[in-house]
């Protein structure tokens, strides 16, 4: 692959920036293609907000969506285009693995549209260390996501007689409660970067910052072989053994619409489950609200997703460009945002008429950079490598639904995994 992808480079790759790079007006209705895995009620509406953002400047959209929230099917669609000489003008992408394409060189470079938009000053340092490398900005910062958050439906824990959990116990408490009324206790799609998410609050809750860091960022085979690491696979095989059958397949929006329509009781979740509630006309926080996962405290759990803009022959470098203007533009990330669920990559967008929840959501993240208490998620290809993401992943599902599986045989999997990587 990398060879393939080097010869597409040297038969492909346009000159540097040309004169009047951002301010030369397209030459008529240009049409780009852009890979995407937002196929959620919520992520469509976002999309919309982008597709009438580049309608605006006189170019037409072509989306290529591709199911999977997680992204791991875009991925393997975006590699084997790549392969192919067949890229997308623009791509959704998260964490590493931007660095990872950039290394491959089929990416342009967006340092003049970081420069006009002064995204040394006005984007988090996370924002900047996560699409930059060697060659500078080579990916476009558009959402900031938060993990570990517990969506509650108010009504059904008023109903239930229940407070907010504060812990896992108060959790496993309500999920039993639940249960004997015959509803959802937890809703959550049986899909491996589902359970692993919900593994990846367990972690936190269980051996705190320090030792999530540890085990599903450093992937340290002294601490994932530990009876921190035992606990919270007991706790994670504890959930599959409350879990009650009522969603209709698999995927993390079928939870979101048993959460919204009353038949479940609790969802743990990236912010994109608030895009999706907004997206179906439910009051948040009123009808179902946030707070952070159980003992996850002040803990920011974190994805971020970016654009990448990529090296063809029908899709130059001065197009690049000028695309990414567009979409860097400031109005435009904060009406994406608002939509999405998520909270702005830059610090100079006024949150006032964002959801409360995003605006718990930005309060908690600066306080999470100021006391290192923010962590990347594994499970959204913000830790590790893709090939280690997927088997861990892979393992932790396969724990999840098979009791034959020990914590032991479990560790020892996932010790295996970390020290091939």
């Amino acid at each position: 692959m990398r060879a393939a992808l080097f010869k597409l480079k040297r038969s492909v790759l346009l000159p540097a920036a040309l004169s009047g790079l951002l301010t030369a007006p397209f030459a008529g209705a240009a049409d780009v293609e852009f890979l995407h895995w937002w196929t959620s009620e919520g992520e469509k509406k976002a999309l919309e907000v982008l597709v009438e953002q580049l309608e605006n400047s006189n170019l037409d959209l072509t989306p290529v969506p591709v199911l999977g929230g997680g992204g791991d099917s875009a991925m393997t669609v975006l590699q084997a285009r790549a392969l192919a000489g067949n890229t997308p003008s623009f791509a959704q992408i998260e964490g590493p693995s931007i660095k990872a394409w950039d290394a491959i060189g089929i990416l342009y470079p967006l340092n003049e549209v970081a420069q006009e938009n002064n995204w040394n000053e006005v984007l988090y340092p996370l924002s900047q260390e996560i699409n930059t490398t060697q060659n500078g900005y080579v990916a476009l910062p558009l959402t900031l996501h938060r993990l570990n958050w517990l969506w509650i439906n108010n009504k059904l824990l008023k109903q239930l007689d229940l407070e907010p959990p504060q812990t896992w116990q108060d959790m496993f408490n309500a999920i039993e409660k639940a249960r004997d009324a015959n509803l959802i206790p937890l809703a959550i799609g049986e899909e491996p970067w589902q359970i692993a998410q919900l593994f990846e609050s367990l972690v936190i809750a269980t051996g705190g910052v320090e030792f999530y860091k540890r085990t599903l960022v450093e992937l340290d085979p002294r601490y994932i072989d530990s009876d921190t690491m035992r606990f919270a696979l007991s706790q994670l095989r504890r959930l599959f053994s409350l879990r009650v059958d009522g969603l209709e397949d698999d995927k993390w929006d079928t939870a979101a619409k048993a959460l919204a329509e009353d038949r479940a009781l609790f969802q743990i979740g990236g912010d994109w489950v608030l895009g999706d509630l907004l997206a179906r006309g439910i009051k948040v926080p009123e009808h179902v609200g946030c707070q952070n996962a159980p003992q996850s405290h002040n803990t920011f759990l974190y994805n971020m997703d970016s654009l990448i803009f990529m090296v063809s022959k029908e899709f130059s470098e001065r197009e690049a460009n000028q695309l990414a203007q567009v979409l860097a533009a400031k109005d435009f990330q904060e009406r994406f945002n608002q939509v999405k669920g998520s909270i702005p990559v830059r610090m100079d967008i006024d949150l006032s008429n964002f959801n409360p929840c995003q605006v718990k959501s930005y309060e908690d993240f600066v306080y999470a950079q100021k006391h290192n208490l923010g962590v990347p998620s594994l499970t959204n290809s913000m830790a590790v490598n893709p090939v280690a993401k997927k088997a861990i992943n892979s393992e932790i599902f396969r724990f999840y639904r098979n009791n034959s599986i020990s914590e032991d045989q479990m560790i020892k999997r996932f010790i295996s995994i970390a020290t091939s990587n």
